[in-house]
C-alpha cells in the first residue's frame, strides 16, 4: 500500500479551443503550464494579439527554478532600474530600459494590433499597474502593516516618493527618445492614477508643478 502518490502532472487540454485556453491560463497560477497553455493556443492560431499579449505579459515567469527568487524573470521588473537605477551598472540600465519598448514579442504584438499606439499605451499602463502592485504597493519596507493590513487611505502617501522618482528617471532617460520619455512616464502617471483612485496629492507634491505640467 502507497500512503503517499506522485503528483499528477496536468495536461494541456488539446481539444480546446483558444478562448478556452486563455481562460484556463488567465487562472493558472503555475506560470511553467501557463505558458504550455499559451504555446498551444498559438499553435492553434499564430496570429492571435490576445495569445501574445499574454504571453508577453508572462514574460520569462515560467523560467524561474523552483525555489528559487528570481524577480528578473518577472516582466513588470524592468521598471525596477527607473526605481533603483543604483543597483545595475549602465548596460543594464540600458538594456532593460531598451526591452520595455523594443522586446521581440512587444513588436510582434504591435505588428498584430490593429492600432498599434493604442496598444503600446495599453500594455505600458497594465505593466506599470502590476509593478505598482506587486513592488511598491506589496513591499513592507514602503507601506507599513498592522497585523497584516495594510492603511488603503494613505498609501498614496507612502507611494508618493518611488512613484515620482520613477517618474523623473523615465523623463530624463538617456536611452529614450523625447517621445518615448514622454510616453513612459505619461502611462506610469496614469497607472499611479487608477492604482491610488485618483488620490493623487502626496504625489503632485512630490513631482511639483514644472514635472507635473509635462504629465498634464
Amino acid at each position: 500500500m502507497f500512503l503517499f502518490k506522485a503528483k499528477k502532472q496536468k495536461a494541456v487540454p488539446m481539444d480546446a479551443d483558444i478562448n478556452t485556453l486563455l481562460m484556463l491560463a488567465n487562472s493558472e497560477s503555475d506560470p511553467v503550464f501557463r505558458h504550455k497553455l499559451l504555446l498551444r493556443a498559438r499553435d492553434i492560431n499564430p496570429d492571435d494579439l490576445a495569445v501574445h499579449r499574454a504571453l508577453l505579459m508572462l514574460g520569462s515567469l515560467h523560467e524561474i527554478q523552483p525555489n528559487s527568487v528570481d524577480f528578473s524573470k518577472i516582466k513588470c521588473f524592468l521598471i525596477d532600474v527607473f526605481e533603483n537605477p543604483e543597483k545595475y551598472n549602465e548596460e543594464e540600465i540600458k538594456n532593460k530600459a531598451l526591452e520595455m519598448f523594443y522586446d521581440s514579442q512587444l513588436k510582434l504584438c504591435l505588428k498584430l494590433a490593429s492600432d498599434s499606439d493604442v496598444f503600446m499605451r495599453e500594455y505600458l499602463e497594465d505593466l506599470f499597474q502590476e509593478y505598482i502592485r506587486i513592488f511598491l504597493a506589496g513591499d513592507s519596507s514602503k507601506v507599513p502593516s498592522l497585523f497584516g493590513l495594510r492603511p488603503r487611505h494613505s498609501i498614496g502617501k507612502y507611494l508618493a516618493r518611488p512613484m515620482a522618482n520613477i517618474i523623473r528617471n523615465m523623463m530624463s532617460c538617456p536611452y529614450y527618445s523625447l517621445s518615448e520619455q514622454q510616453l513612459s512616464s505619461g502611462q506610469f502617471y496614469r497607472a499611479c492614477y487608477r492604482y491610488l483612485s485618483g488620490d493623487m496629492k502626496w504625489l503632485h507634491e512630490e513631482l511639483g508643478n514644472k514635472i507635473l505640467q509635462h504629465l498634464k
